[in-house]
């Protein structure tokens, strides 16, 4: 499915929490054979440690927690793919496990509002414009790939929904 994406060196998964991050990034780096990074490698927004991971190739990064300066990150090897999701779809599974979202809020220098579209609305407006190779992926467009499990499957799984 995403055999194509060989050409970068790196891929960064990022998007809104809960909005298919974890899920796509194992697929594409099933996909392109590349090393699954989990944003817990890097304590979910760890710029530094971040930055260290990034001297590796062909790895695939899920990094939903620095889609705030996720812009930074753009360069000639590298994909950034933002994960798109209906946002009541990810309220219901941000309640689901009681994720709580202020603090990532906070990134956006914003003290209220819904994750999902503070991050969408800051995607399209400031960093899509910048990012030199990027996809937007629709969560539902992976339900064909065999790493896929239905939604009936997943309703007792709590925040790492591939397990």
């Amino acid at each position: 499915m995403f055999e194509n994406l060989k050409k970068y060196n790196k891929i960064l998964v990022t998007g809104p929490q809960r909005s298919g991050t974890r899920i796509a990034a194992k697929i594409i780096a099933l996909d392109t054979d590349y090393a699954y990074i989990d944003e817990e490698e890097f304590k979910v927004s760890n710029l530094d440690q971040l930055k260290e991971i990034l001297k590796r190739k062909k790895i695939v990064v899920q990094c939903p927690g620095v889609s705030a300066w996720i812009q930074k990150f753009s360069a000639d090897d590298t994909l950034i793919v933002f994960m798109k999701r209906d946002a009541e779809d990810i309220l219901a599974s941000q309640k689901r496990i009681n994720w709580q979202q202020k603090t990532e809020v906070s990134k956006y220098n914003k003290s209220g509002g819904i994750i999902s579209l503070i991050k969408y609305n800051e995607w399209e407006g400031r960093q899509r414009p910048i990012i030199k190779h990027w996809l937007e992926l629709e969560y539902e467009s992976l339900v064909k790939h065999s790493l896929w499990i239905p939604k009936e499957k997943r309703t007792n799984f709590k925040y790492d929904q591939t397990k």
